[in-house]
């Protein structure tokens, strides 16, 4: 039995892992396109997670919630913040500092 429970709990831990890469990687990727898009510099080149936690989707099933914070700047020199939120693999906003938050 307690052989059972750990295989669960390690298959469990293993499958909410690849999710949170996986996650990382689609908002690494996001926060690029929208430099880009936005004529910015992406810095660090990457993401940092603020916050997780449960939340429904439009269907209402559970979905891991995510916030991610990210660093651009428009000069080279200045750091400003954006930040990007994820409802399981899906991006529901992606907003920069200097400009009006994207709605997606």
């Amino acid at each position: 039995m307690e052989e059972l429970f750990l295989i669960i709990f390690v298959t469990a831990a293993s499958l909410y892992w690849l999710s949170a890469i996986r996650s990382k990687d689609i908002a690494i990727a996001r926060a690029r396109r929208e430099c880009k898009i936005c004529h910015v510099q992406l810095l660090d080149q990457t993401v940092q997670q603020q916050h997780i936690s449960l939340s429904r989707d439009q269907d209402g099933r559970w979905r891991v919630w995510r916030q991610y914070k990210f660093e651009y700047s428009e000069d080279g020199v200045e750091r400003l913040d954006g930040r990007l939120i994820m409802l399981g693999q899906r991006i529901i906003r992606v907003s920069l500092e200097t400009f009006d938050p994207i709605v997606h």
